[in-house]
């Protein structure tokens, strides 16, 4: 009972703690609410906004440090070359004329190319009664319809039959691509001294590529007087300067060149001496044509900074020539990768190669045209009309073998600078620009003699170091082929680096001694006459016993040769 009694004091104390506690709680509770609410609709949102803002510019600044990339792929094939059973093949009874067949079997890969390149080797006639064949050429107009057809954007067209027939024609071929395609860049050939005076630029998923084209001479029919400019021909101060231009106005540079020996699958000194002159110029890629046989591929570089990949020779593309090495043609290929980078671009060349193909022909039935190799078969090279010629010579082994052959072979860099300032006479000779005087080759060797030199060597087998000392101005020479092709489209790996220019083989076959006599320059050679074999590019009938022309064959005198080769 007595608690009953109290004091109310004390009571009222008690539930002014209790209400004072409560109150705390709920101010607590209420605090809490308030800085969630602030959390999550506030401070949270601006914390994930701050966050967000540095993962962006922390994605920004990766992004500026990582280079811009883009690429463009690139194929090239050698010598577009009608003979007249070609042009013949190409006419029906309507009248038209229509060659789109002719490069049926290898669309897919020219129009898979973002540029695909091809030297049209001749001058196109003014109309079908003037259409000639060997030894001066004169090709149908519908020829050049059905290259761009098949996907062709690039015509190379510096070469020693662009003067067969003299001004007229070299005009009316111009006017016909500049009428019916002028958005094609023709290279090395021209119309005006302004058009020779300016670099023909072709610009892919934003790289600008540069090309040039020349030729070692023609067959000389005559421009005449004042239309020098028509065609371009080497010479070392005029390519200085026009690839100086290039590199002002494009981002790589592609020179084609129209050099070398006839039939002759290594390259010679004037290929080399210019090939190591254009590296050390700044020209990104060589494509080298004229021999109508492939020559090896690879990398030239040097201690300052310099590379070059060079193409010694495709061979030919259309042609109905009658020696194996003649009918295996290679085709080129490799990427231009251009890296920006803080607005400072760089140019890598990547994944050279050249692809193995055969120029099929068969009389009989009106076929023509190339094969990729690794498309060919062995029923097919049995129905060649050249085995009427080579009878089991020609086989696809013996072109796979052939291939692998040529691809094989190590050439030696040149550091030589003789033949850069060289013309050449009708004769075929060298003659110094400054001098007048007649210049010597003594270092180019044949095909054969390297491969004699080699097995040579091999047979020797004292373990000695063949290799030359590539600490050179020219330095080392990275062959890109493999030897190992089997016919398969991926057993030809161009990855394989030799580390040097000729480490497989005996140096002791440069020797600076080899006899002269027996070889000449091999880079135009208009005298050479071996009486078994017509160049099938143009040496009329001009014989002087000892040379035949084999890669300039002005000598021709408008007399034809009763004995020579229809096919031809």
């Amino acid at each position: 009972m007595k608690r009953n009694n109290i004091p109310l004091n004390i009571r009222e104390k008690n539930n002014s703690k209790i209400s004072l506690l409560c109150s705390i709680v709920v101010l607590a509770v209420l605090f809490l609410l308030v800085y969630q609410i602030d959390y999550s609709l506030i401070r949270k949102p601006q914390k994930e906004a701050s966050e967000a803002t540095a993962l962006e510019q922390q994605e920004s600044e990766d992004a500026s440090a990582a280079p811009e990339i883009s690429t463009a792929t690139v194929i090239a094939v050698g010598d577009n070359l009608y003979h007249s059973m070609l042009y013949q093949s190409g006419e029906t009874d309507s009248g038209a004329w229509n060659y789109d067949q002719i490069y049926a079997n290898v669309l897919d890969e020219i129009q898979a190319a973002d540029i695909a390149m091809i030297d049209q080797e001749t001058v196109f006639a003014p109309s079908h009664d003037n259409v000639s064949s060997y030894p001066l050429f004169a090709t149908p107009e519908e020829v050049g319809d059905a290259i761009i057809k098949a996907g062709f954007n690039v015509v190379e067209s510096a070469t020693n039959h662009m003067d067969d027939y003299g001004y007229d024609y070299l005009k009316s071929t111009l006017d016909f691509w500049s009428s019916n395609y002028p958005d094609i860049p023709v290279l090395g050939i021209h119309a005006t001294q302004d058009d020779a005076d300016t670099v023909k630029v072709k610009e892919v998923n934003g790289i600008k590529v540069a090309f040039l084209d020349y030729t070692y001479g023609t067959n000389g029919s005559g421009t005449g007087d004042g239309n020098d400019y028509m065609i371009d021909i080497f010479d070392k101060d005029k390519v200085s300067a026009m690839i100086q231009k290039a590199k002002e106005v494009s981002d790589c540079i592609i020179f084609v060149a129209h050099w070398g020996a006839e039939d002759e699958t290594m390259p010679n000194e004037y290929e080399k001496q210019w090939a190591a002159f254009l590296m050390e110029q700044g020209v990104d890629v060589i494509i080298g044509g004229h021999p109508h046989v492939l020559q090896p591929y690879g990398r030239l570089s040097d201690d300052q900074g310099h590379s070059t990949l060079v193409f010694y020779s495709l061979g030919n593309f259309v042609s109905t020539q009658e020696e194996l090495p003649e009918l295996l043609e290679g085709m080129a290929g490799f990427t231009i990768q251009k890296s920006t980078l803080n607005g400072e671009s760089t140019i890598e060349i990547l994944s050279p190669e050249i692809r193995p193909m055969v120029m099929h022909y068969n009389y009989n039935t009106g076929e023509y045209g190339p094969y990729m190799l690794e498309d060919y078969t062995e029923d097919l090279a049995s129905q060649h009309s050249v085995r009427d010629v080579l009878g089991d010579e020609f086989t696809l082994a013996a072109l796979q073998a052939k291939f692998q052959e040529i691809m094989s072979m190590n050439v030696k860099p040149s550091t030589n600078t003789n033949l850069l300032n060289v013309k050449f006479d009708w004769e075929g000779n060298m003659i110094d620009k400054t001098t007048g005087d007649v210049v010597e080759d003594t270092e180019s060797i044949h095909s054969w003699e390297y491969t004699a030199s080699s097995d040579s060597s091999d047979s020797a087998g004292d373990g000695s170091d063949n290799s030359s000392d590539n600490a050179s101005s020219d330095g080392s020479y990275d062959n890109e082929t493999d030897s190992s092709y089997d016919g398969s489209s991926d057993s030809y790996d161009s990855s394989y680096d030799s580390s040097s220019y000729d480490s497989g083989y005996d140096d002791n076959s440069y020797d600076s001694s080899y006899s002269d006599s027996s070889y000449d320059d091999s880079s135009y050679d208009s005298s050479y006459d071996n009486s078994s074999y017509d160049d099938g590019s143009y040496d009329g009938s001009y014989d002087d016993s000892s040379y035949d022309d084999s890669n300039y064959d002005d000598s021709y005198d408008g007399s034809y040769d009763s004995n020579y080769d229809e096919n031809y």
